[in-house]
């Protein structure tokens, strides 16, 4: 990297000399993620002083020889999010503090995914049923255009609640969630 204003020069090897695919800062600038051609996923201090830890990324995506290289990654708007797709389609939300996955893999096409960006949640805008719209994730590639994904909780409740069509009744609660008391997780038709 190159120190401003004195234009002196470092050498770091920012991905354990693997080829870097892909880097993004978080929107306050105390972190660098790096993405390289394995699929892994190296968190730095915004300094490029301490290694905060090495995240899988894509690298567990195909079960051949062939790893699936990072092709994007972005930040959310608060930092604690960090999405990863890769050039062969896959797209993960990862914790950024607890360097933990988040859920499953988004749905894709499958192609590669070479641009990621997050928009801020919206205080002002409401969605037709009066919620507040929050942050969404867009994706895209060569290939692809760009595809939108909810990652506000209240907004991924709502998606998910519409394409199941309504929540568990009573007795699939207990089939498939016994030990939790019931509750009504999706909101009922007016």
């Amino acid at each position: 990297y190159v120190e401003l204003p004195s234009g002196r020069v470092h050498g770091h090897a920012l991905a354990d000399g693997r080829p870097v695919t892909a880097l993004a800062f978080s929107p306050d600038g105390t972190r660098l993620a790096v993405g390289d051609s394995t699929g892994h996923v190296t968190l730095w201090d915004g300094d490029l002083r301490h290694r905060l830890g090495l995240l899988t990324g894509t690298s567990d995506t195909t079960p051949g020889s062939e790893a699936e290289a990072v092709g994007a990654l972005a930040f959310s708007p608060d930092g604690s999010t960090l999405a990863v797709g890769g050039q062969f389609g896959t797209l993960r939300l990862w914790d950024t503090a607890g360097q933990q996955l988040l859920g499953t893999d988004l749905p894709t096409a499958g192609d590669e995914i070479d641009t990621l960006a997050f928009t801020l949640p919206h205080s002002r805008l409401r969605s037709s049923g009066g919620t507040p719209i929050g942050a969404t994730l867009y994706a895209g590639g060569p290939d692809v255009l760009l595809h939108g994904y909810p990652v506000a909780p209240d907004d991924s409740v709502r998606v998910l609640c519409s394409r199941a069509g309504a929540g568990l009744t009573g007795a699939k609660w207990r089939t498939y969630v016994p030990d939790v008391s019931y509750r009504q997780v999706c909101p009922t038709a007016h």
